[in-house]
C-alpha cells in the first residue's frame, strides 16, 4: 500500500514518498558521479493511542551534496487511510554508502532538528543489475535498522523507536547515469488546485496494471515549516473509491469519495482549455505496453458535495468546492 500511494504522490506532484522525490533529482553526469535512492520499508510505533507505520526514503550522491529525505507516517482512519509527510534536506555527509558492498548508515544528527533524528544502518542482503539503455544501476535489496525519532507538531505526537527494525523490502539503487526504460503512467486527476499554497486540493489516481486497477481520492494539503530551513509537510487521507465517470462527448470527468468515511465529496473537472494528447510505448512490472494519453489541463472544477478529509491529527481538511481541475486519461495496450 505505501508504494502505491509513493505512485499517487508522484503523478500529484505531492512529497509522499520516494517517487515524488526523484522527480527532482539530477541524473549522475558519470560512472564516477553516482545517485543514491534509498527506500525503506515500515516500522510501527504505537504512541496517542494509535499505530503508526513510519516509512524513510532518500536521495543522495557521491557528490556530497545536499541528501533529500522524506519520512512518512500512516494509520488506518475511517474506512481510509491518513497520512502526514515530512519532506527535508540533510548535508550529504549524514549519509554514507560503501560503493563496493551497498552498505549504508544515516545519522542525522541535529540536522533534521527539531522535525527527526535518525540513525540507521542499511546491510544488503542480495543485488542484482538494473535495466538500463545507457549507464548502469545496481539494485540492493537488504535489512534496515536503529533509532528514529519523529517529533510531528500535531496534538503533541512524538513517535520514537530506540531499535526500530524496519520490515521488508528495503531496497538501495546505486544510479550511475542509468537510463531506464520509460515508466508508463496512470490515469489522475485534481480538484480545487491552483488556490493559496496551503489550500486543500482533491485528488485521485488508478493504480495497478490493466484489468486489475484499484482506484484511490486524496484530499491533501501542504505546509511550509520554520525549521528545519526549507522543510514541508503533507497532511490528509485517502480512500478506496469508485472509478471515475468519463463522458467522452462533454469531455468531463465526475469524481466520487465515500458517502462516509475518511475522505466524502462529489465533484465535476470540464471546460479544459488545453488538451494535449500523447503515445508512446512505456513499461510496468516488466511488461512493455503502448501508452495512449489524453491530458485535459485548464479546467474547471464544480462540488456538488465539498470533499472533506476527516483526519486525527489535522482535524477536518475541506476543498473549495469552485476553482481549477486537471485529468488525465491513460490507455495501456500490449
Amino acid at each position: 500500500m505505501t508504494k502505491m500511494r509513493a505512485r499517487i504522490g508522484a503523478v500529484l506532484a505531492v512529497t509522499l514518498s520516494l517517487a515524488t522525490l526523484g522527480t527532482a533529482a539530477a541524473p549522475a553526469s558519470a560512472a564516477t558521479n553516482l545517485s543514491y535512492f534509498l527506500t525503506a520499508g515500515t516500522v510501527g510505533i504505537t504512541s496517542g493511542g494509535h499505530t503508526w507505520n513510519l516509512n524513510v526514503s532518500l536521495i543522495g550522491g557521491s557528490s556530497g551534496g545536499p541528501v533529500t529525505i522524506d519520512v512518512l507516517i500512516e494509520t488506518p482512519h475511517l474506512s481510509g487511510t491518513e497520512i502526514h509527510d515530512w519532506g527535508m534536506q540533510m548535508p550529504g555527509a549524514d549519509f554514507t554508502v560503501n560503493k563496493t558492498t551497498g552498505a549504508a548508515t544515516i545519522n542525522s544528527h541535529s540536522d533534521l532538528s527539531p522535525v527527526a533524528s535518525l540513525n540507521l544502518s542499511y546491510k544488503p542482503t542480495s543485488h542484482s543489475a538494473g535495466t538500463c539503455s545507457a549507464g548502469s544501476e545496481t539494485d540492493y535489496l537488504g535489512t534496515l535498522t536503529g533509532s528514529v525519532t519523529l517529533t510531528t507538531g500535531l496534538k503533541g505526537l512524538k513517535l520514537s523507536d530506540a531499535k526500530a527494525t524496519f520490515s521488508t523490502p528495503n531496497s538501495l539503487q546505486v544510479d550511475a547515469a542509468c537510463v531506464p526504460p520509460l515508466a508508463c503512467s496512470f490515469a489522475s486527476w485534481g480538484g480545487g488546485v491552483g488556490g493559496a499554497p496551503t489550500a486543500p486540493i482533491a485528488a485521485g489516481i488508478a493504480a495497478g496494471t490493466p484489468g486489475h486497477l484499484v482506484h484511490f481520492i486524496d484530499v491533501i494539503r501542504k505546509v511550509s515549516l520554520s525549521a528545519p530551513a526549507g522543510a514541508t509537510r503533507t497532511d490528509g487521507a485517502d480512500v478506496k473509491a469508485a472509478a471515475p465517470v468519463f463522458n467522452s462527448k462533454a469531455k468531463s470527468l465526475t469524481v466520487k469519495g465515500l458517502a462516509s468515511g475518511a475522505v466524502t465529496g462529489a465533484g465535476v473537472i470540464s471546460g479544459a482549455k488545453l488538451v494535449i494528447p500523447g503515445t508512446e510505448t512505456c513499461t510496468l512490472d516488466g511488461t512493455t505496453y503502448t501508452q495512449t494519453s489524453t491530458d485535459y489541463n485548464e479546467a474547471s472544477w464544480t462540488s456538488s458535495k465539498q470533499f472533506v478529509a476527516s483526519t486525527i491529527l489535522t482535524g477536518t481538511l475541506k476543498v473549495a468546492t469552485t476553482g481549477s481541475g486537471e485529468f488525465v486519461n491513460i490507455t495501456l495496450k500490449k
